[in-house]
């Protein structure tokens, strides 16, 4: 009896404690902060000059090799080929990163005090039913799991879907309906102006759904950057880089908690909610395309329906296919 109880004490003191440590690392991150897709946005920039750049820079150096001496080629764009290859061979979403990346830090907190929570609940649950522990330990140790839990209570994912996610899509919406007339008044493009009477008028027309389509792809990347910011929290990334998780390797807290919970017998792991979240912005994106496929076939008279779902199809598969790989490659790692 005296082993249970020490082994549970030590448990639920060491885990505490690493949660304490986890957070005061949270408390300097900002409010909101675009640094991710600025970060993001030079990175793609870089790639793009990379491929752009590559023929005729190596060129230069292979005419420059044919006089003594010799310079390198230069690869340009491959670092970033190879940091995208990082990221699903550590077992991270690797297409979500190139969505939208803008950090907001109470969402963060809600996927960081859930993961605290879930873990924590586990402890309690299986102090409650273990029949080792003495009656004075267990009523301790659950006071103080739930002394704790009071302060790290977290919204449910369903309220932050229907208090932050559901709002933001029927405002932009409504901005788009109250939009139609300031578009058609400066004389842009009519399909533009067109959305807003779509939407009020006839919800079910594909250019209409194609737009709400991509307005939901878009939302959805700000709960997807939140869990990736708290992934590499937990990996530990430096925080001015915890948007990108698979730019390191190892899992600091996710080996340590691991190591707490296995000292008595718990094996908790975590929703692979980033992969999932991908895996839909995937499936939205092949909608959107199905929806613009008859105007896309009305702009081109040459128009092919096979070749068309051959070139768009490509990319669907390939990330389809990382994703697999990745969700294989995170429970090898550990970093669950």
């Amino acid at each position: 009896m005296a082993d249970a109880d020490n082994a549970f004490t030590h448990a639920t003191d060491s885990l505490i404690a690493l949660y304490r440590t986890v957070e005061r690392r949270t408390i300097d991150l900002p409010l909101l902060s675009m640094m991710p897709l600025l970060i993001l946005f030079w990175e793609m920039l870089k790639f793009l000059f990379g491929i752009f750049l590559v023929v005729p820079v190596n060129l230069v150096i292979l005419i420059r090799n044919f006089f003594p001496g010799h310079w390198k080629f230069q690869p340009l764009f491959l670092k970033q080929l190879q940091y995208m290859s990082l990221w699903v061979w550590r077992g991270e979403a690797s297409s979500l990163p190139y969505i939208f990346v803008i950090f907001v830090r109470p969402l963060f907190n809600a996927f960081v005090r859930a993961h605290f929570a879930s873990r924590l609940r586990r402890l309690r649950l299986e102090i409650l039913l273990q029949n080792e522990i003495s009656d004075a330990t267990r009523a301790t140790l659950v006071g103080r799991i739930d002394a704790v839990l009071d302060r790290w209570k977290s919204p449910r994912l369903a309220a932050v879907f229907f208090t932050v996610l559901l709002p933001g899509i029927v405002s932009a919406l409504a901005w788009i309906r109250q939009s139609t007339e300031l578009f058609r008044f400066f004389g842009t493009n009519y399909s533009l102006s067109a959305i807003g009477s779509f939407i009020a008028q006839e919800a079910h027309d594909r250019e209409a759904m194609a737009t709400v389509v991509i307005i939901v792809f878009y939302l959805l990347s700000v709960p997807g950057t939140a869990f990736l910011a708290k992934r590499g929290l937990f990996i530990g990334r430096p925080l001015n880089r915890i948007c990108f998780p698979g730019g390191q390797e190892g899992g600091e807290v996710y080996f340590k908690e691991r190591e707490i919970l296995a000292g008595v017998g718990l094996h908790a792991r975590e929703a692979r909610l980033d992969l999932w979240i991908v895996a839909l912005c995937i499936l939205l994106l092949f909608t959107q395309t199905w929806l613009y496929e008859p105007t896309v076939a009305a702009a081109d008279k040459d128009f092919d329906p096979v070749i068309f779902w051959a070139g768009a199809g490509l990319p669907w598969t390939i990330t389809m296919v990382l994703l697999a790989v990745a969700a294989i490659r995170r429970v090898r790692t550990g970093r669950l």
